[in-house]
């Protein structure tokens, strides 16, 4: 071999290595903005605003992507600055913001479910069909905690998986661990049982957190939400009584009534619109299929524009604003509910809701992978629910 191809063939080498050094420090360069303040603000997509608190020491701070298996549009804002992230299923992406020209926050987006996220394991065959009960508005299901018999309630509006204190020894839980958890109770610190398995049907889930409340009813052992279901579509069906867990969009899902939805703690909120002296109001209300009621406005509704205000009451009572209003989803209308409304001065983190008195009268799929909601009208159209005949009754039995 010639001494000038030796040369060239190094020259080349050389060069190679230059740019892949090149390439891997353009790979490893992190972006940098600025902050003055701890206080940031997420925006998640079209529909997800929440606060975030800039903390230095955590290494790193991870935010989760509200529908992590669709693409979204994550702002990052500061009062200095804004990061705009176009995330993609499966993908990570790491950022620092420079608090006070000193310390170095590092924040990443993580477009995957968060580790502790329920897995659903099964040998049956998709779509998998499990019957339920309904008992004043609530659903359900039989299954084991442990190979323990218990009597589970299907509630979309719980962000914890919870179980009945009166049922802890029975099933033989034992507790390691503790969790702040609010509930009608207040906000109290409970127990938390660590890696129990839970079965429905053949479905099966391991390595569940458990925390023990007291304001269960007598006859139920467990509560669990949406959290179970994250990466699946389910169907709730109440004209068969039936659960239904799809790995696909069920062709009936065209007959359906579809809508948005973004989560908080798993839980799915949806948008609908309410009328109340005679002026309309749209808003993100929770689907809690566990709150064997009409529905709720909290702060989150109270709290924005002149809302609170408006709200023109029946009557006060320990601060809240009795009112009546007319409520309209998936193009349904429900007349003349009756509920109350939380005044936004008081300390209140409950959202907006509609319970199941109300829910009830649709059947539905929730397709948690596209974070969509479709609902259609079924035969408990005709179900009463707690409206302003029933509140004149309330009344004058007082």
């Amino acid at each position: 071999m010639k001494r000038s191809d030796i040369k060239y063939r190094f020259f080349k080498i050389l060069v190679m290595f230059i740019v892949g050094m090149q390439i891997s420090y353009a790979q490893q360069k992190i972006r940098t903005i600025k902050s003055a303040s701890e206080k940031a603000l997420i925006s998640d997509g079209d529909n997800v605003k929440m606060d975030w608190h800039l903390e230095a020491g955590v290494n790193p701070d991870i935010y989760y992507v509200n529908i992590p298996s669709q693409k979204s549009v994550i702002k990052f804002t500061t009062d200095q600055d804004e990061l705009i992230i176009n995330t993609q299923p499966q993908k990570k992406y790491d950022f620092v913001v420079l608090l006070n020209s000193k310390d170095s926050c590092h924040i990443q987006i993580a477009s995957v479910l968060p580790p502790d996220a329920a897995h659903l394991e099964t040998k049956n065959s998709y779509p998998i069909r499990v019957p339920f009960t309904l008992l004043n508005s609530r659903i359900y299901l039989n299954g084991q905690v442990n190979h323990k018999d218990v009597l589970l309630q299907l509630d979309m509006g719980a962000g914890t998986s919870v179980v009945n204190r009166k049922s802890s020894e029975k099933i033989g839980l034992e507790f390691s661990s503790h969790k702040m958890v609010s509930n009608t109770h207040g906000l109290n610190k409970e127990r938390t049982s660590l890696n129990n398995q839970v079965t429905i049907s053949g479905l099966q889930w391991n390595n569940i957190e458990l925390t023990e409340v007291g304001n269960m009813d007598d006859s139920e052992d467990l509560i669990i939400g949406n959290g179970f279901f994250r990466d699946k579509i389910i169907g709730i069906d109440y004209d068969k009584k039936e659960l239904t867990i799809y790995e696909n969009l069920p062709n009936k899902a065209g007959d359906y009534k579809k809508m948005p939805v973004y989560y908080v703690q798993n839980r799915p909120m949806f948008n609908a619109e309410i009328v109340h002296n005679n002026k309309k109001y749209s808003s993100w209300f929770l689907f809690d299929t566990g709150r064997d009621g009409s529905m709720l406005i909290g702060n989150d509704f109270t709290g924005s524009k002149n809302n609170w205000e408006e709200l023109n009451p029946l009557t006060v009572v320990n601060g809240r604003k009795i009112i009546r209003l007319d409520a309209f989803i998936a193009g349904v209308q429900f007349k003349d509910i009756v509920t109350n409304a939380s005044n936004p001065a008081v300390p209140n983190a409950k959202a907006s809701l509609f319970g199941n008195q109300i829910l009830k009268h649709f059947n539905v799929i929730l397709d948690n992978k596209k974070g969509t909601l479709y609902l259609k009208p079924n035969s408990l159209t005709h179900e009463p629910y707690f409206n302003y005949d029933s509140y004149l009754k309330q009344m004058s039995n007082k």
